[in-house]
């Protein structure tokens, strides 16, 4: 049993410290932006969106909230990835193993508060779109949210 479970645990180390270095690969590309253009992104990201979703007139009274937690985010996105660059710039020696695990804590609780944010805000627009709607805007969130992999 043992032997079984350290097999396992084996494994899954391997197995998360490759798909690691993928991620860490797709975060670099993205680390490069400054915080204008990730902002930028998040507002055609947005803008897409909307047009997808070819709102009703009815519909169009539950956007705002939507559109202003999604620029919120945005923001704080960059301001993130701002202060994780500043932070890796600064940094000599070895990574602190224990530091960057307390800095992993602190961005899974804040992309947790954004997605609560978000879901709050995006509710009154779901209950108000038809099924095709719903899918559409189902699809682009799950899309989004894939490409904001945690650090």
């Amino acid at each position: 049993m043992n032997k079984t479970l350290l097999s396992l645990t084996a494994a899954f180390v391997a197995g998360a410290a490759s798909l690691g270095s993928v991620n860490a690969q797709d975060r670099s590309h993205r680390a490069e932006l400054p915080a204008n253009q990730i902002s930028d992104e998040v507002d055609a990201q947005t803008a897409r969106i909307r047009a997808d979703l070819r709102l009703t007139p009815d519909q169009e009274k539950n956007w705002a909230g939507f559109e202003s937690a999604m620029r919120d985010i945005g923001k704080t996105r960059a301001d993130r990835e701002n202060t994780t660059r500043e932070d890796r710039a600064q940094q000599k020696g070895p990574v602190n193993i224990i530091d960057r695990m307390h800095r992993e804590a602190d961005y899974m609780s804040e992309r947790s508060a954004d997605q609560k944010k978000l879901a709050d805000a995006a509710q009154p627009l779901f209950a108000s779109l038809d099924d095709q709607q719903k899918k559409r805007l189902t699809e682009n969130l799950i899309r989004i949210n894939n490409e904001r992999d945690p650090k």
